[in-house]
């Protein structure tokens, strides 16, 4: 019985802290710019001539599509996106939109290492299967 009433009060005490906090800070609607930005990001990650690059120490992601001369870089919240023409630095508040960015991001660029690493054993297959060849 007292652990029904020390787990109904923390979450009574929960609950109430939601609302409130929805009441007293609500959500801010996500910028136009932002919203702009993430479906720039998210068209030239699904692009298949875009370059992906991720620099493991300084954490920063980089993709480079040269048929649509854009070069983005992405970094702790913020989008530096630059062309020819002009450049553009935005920074993306919303968390959750920045998130799945970097999720989209780092599942491409997973699925390209995965690519290369078949090819890679392919190779190392096709080669062990011509050194038996040669025994023969």
């Amino acid at each position: 019985m007292e652990n029904k009433v020390v787990g109904f009060i923390p979450k009574l005490l929960f609950r109430v802290f939601l609302a409130l906090k929805e009441k007293f800070d609500p959500k801010q609607p996500v910028p136009d710019d932002e919203k702009i930005t993430f479906e720039i990001c998210y068209k030239l990650l699904e692009n298949v001539d875009s370059k992906l690059t991720l620099a493991p120490i300084s954490n920063k992601r980089f993709i480079k599509n040269e048929e649509k001369d854009m070069f983005i870089v992405l970094h702790e919240h913020s989008v530096k996106l630059i062309n020819h023409i002009y450049s553009y630095s935005v920074y993306i508040s919303n968390t959750q939109l920045y998130t799945q960015l970097v999720d989209k991001f780092d599942k491409v660029l997973d699925a390209e290492r995965l690519k290369l690493e078949t090819e890679i054993n392919n190779n190392i297959h096709h080669s062990l299967a011509e050194i038996l060849k040669k025994l023969d």
